[in-house]
């Protein structure tokens, strides 16, 4: 049975990396060590060669005085000897010059030479010193001339052997660069089989903790352990998604389900408190007084949890253009008697004169926050709104005098369920929504929700929204 393509681990893939890498190190090296032996032995037989010629063209010079030595002797002692040893310098010698003139270029000079010496060698035993004295001089001007033609071939050599070397050192340069650049590109390669499927877990990651859920459904390509955790992300996001269903659906149901007898209980301590299924004493009055306050109680929370689950169905906010001061005042308005109870007082600074938003989601966040600085605010203090542009932000001020929020647990005040230390001054005690509601509905809005220090109030929650041209 033929076994499905199993894709390499992640530490097979990076040891095969590595490998590939450095292939062309090892090419490099390899090309190196060759460019550097073909120099080596260029250079020595260059070196070889060119001591043997200065040392051939020293001993022809010397030949060429041991010539001139033993013609003279001979012309004036006519020794059989001396003949003899002139004969054998001639001969030696031209043994020399055809040496020399095989790896010279220097044919006329050679011809020209070899001739003069051939012409010695046959008239030197019976001619006087004074016929032989121009022969000599030619011989030895021309062997001079050969002396500096072969240096001159020398340093021509030496040059050839220069270039060589700068042309095996470019040539390494450019097989250098090309191999670099083919490393990296290896390495671009190998870096992106392994951020590809890394890129595709943090997509993943990051649709999990979105609302939407909008998981990706392409498969995770990659190492083993990539892929692996890639399929275990997307069981992670398909047992999530059900979790979720389950919770909207029972949050729904049991917000639903609570309305009707809360409905009752508060019509029937309505009757009891109007006393109009009888007289109460004063006992009676003081249970049903804390019965009434718990079914209000009661009644918020159920409100709360149902404004909460509206906000985790709302998936596209809908913007239009509001006036920003009608907006605000509508807020105000249903807030002026909770306001008035405390002897509160609203501190308007609008300077925007109309904005583009989700009118819902903007009253959501408004009425949260005056909601919650109402209950946290002194007495008979202001509650500072602000509405104003910084760069290209909107900024929503909400800030009132009262107990500081310590800075450790400002992020914490965002999340579902969270509550702060400080009192609250009202009658109904807080069930942690309503930072959490104002901040998923400035995520709804491209924005977000913090808690800042302002120089005129002890609590600031600032609302930052992106700013569209043509809202002022």
């Amino acid at each position: 049975m033929k076994m499905p393509f199993q894709p390499a681990s992640l530490r097979q893939f990076i040891l095969l990396s590595f490998f590939l890498a450095l292939i062309p190190l090892a090419v490099q090296l390899w090309q190196s060590n060759s460019a550097l032996s073909d120099v080596s032995r260029f250079a020595v037989a260059e070196a070889e060669s060119s001591v043997s010629s200065v040392k051939l063209t020293e001993n022809m010079q010397n030949v060429v005085v041991d010539i001139e030595r033993a013609v003279r002797q001979y012309s004036i002692l006519r020794t059989e000897a001396l003949s003899r040893l002139a004969g054998t310098h001639l001969h030696n010698y031209q043994q020399m010059l055809s040496g020399v003139c095989q790896t010279l270029n220097a044919a006329l000079l050679c011809e020209e030479q070899q001739r003069q010496v051939a012409v010695l060698l046959e008239i030197y035993p019976n001619s006087g010193i004074e016929d032989l004295a121009p022969l000599l001089l030619k011989i030895r001007q021309s062997q001079v001339q050969l002396t500096e033609y072969t240096w001159d071939q020398l340093e021509q050599r030496l040059q050839i052997q220069q270039n060589y070397v700068v042309d095996a050192q470019n040539q390494l340069a450019w097989q250098s660069i090309v191999l670099v650049i083919l490393t990296l590109l290896l390495v671009l390669w190998a870096s992106a089989r392994i951020a590809s499927p890394i890129k595709q877990l943090d997509t993943m990651i990051r649709s999990i903790g979105q609302a939407s859920h909008h998981f990706p459904n392409e498969k995770v390509e990659g190492p083993r352990e990539l892929t692996e955790l890639g399929e275990q992300l997307r069981w992670l996001a398909s047992r999530l998604q059900q979790l979720e269903a389950l919770r909207l659906i029972l949050l729904r149901h049991a917000s639903h389900e609570l309305k009707t007898p809360l409905s009752s209980i508060k019509e029937g301590c309505a009757l009891l408190s109007e006393q109009l299924v009888g007289p109460l004493n004063a006992s009676q009055m003081e249970v049903v007084t804390l019965l009434n306050g718990s079914a209000d109680r009661l009644s918020q929370l159920t409100e709360q949890l149902l404004d909460y689950n509206r906000l985790l169905q709302q998936a596209k906010p809908e913007f239009t253009w509001q006036d920003s001061q009608q907006l605000l005042q509508s807020c105000f308005n249903d807030h002026a008697l909770s306001l008035q109870q405390r002897q509160q007082f609203i501190e308007l600074d609008c300077q925007v004169s109309r904005i583009y938003t989700d009118a819902m989601l903007f009253r959501r966040i408004l009425d949260n926050l005056i909601n919650n600085a109402q209950a946290y605010g002194g007495q008979a203090s202001p509650v500072w709104v602000v509405l104003r542009q910084h760069d290209k932000f909107l900024l929503l001020d909400v800030a009132n005098n009262g107990t500081p929020i310590p800075a450790e647990m400002r992020a914490k005040l965002f999340e579902p369920f969270q509550r702060g230390t400080a009192p609250r001054f009202d009658a109904v005690q807080g069930s942690g929504l309503g930072l959490s509601i104002v901040a998923d509905c400035a995520r709804l809005l491209g924005g977000m929700a913090e808690i800042v220090d302002v120089n005129y109030a002890d609590v600031c929650i600032r609302i930052r929204l992106p700013l569209v041209e043509g809202s002022l």
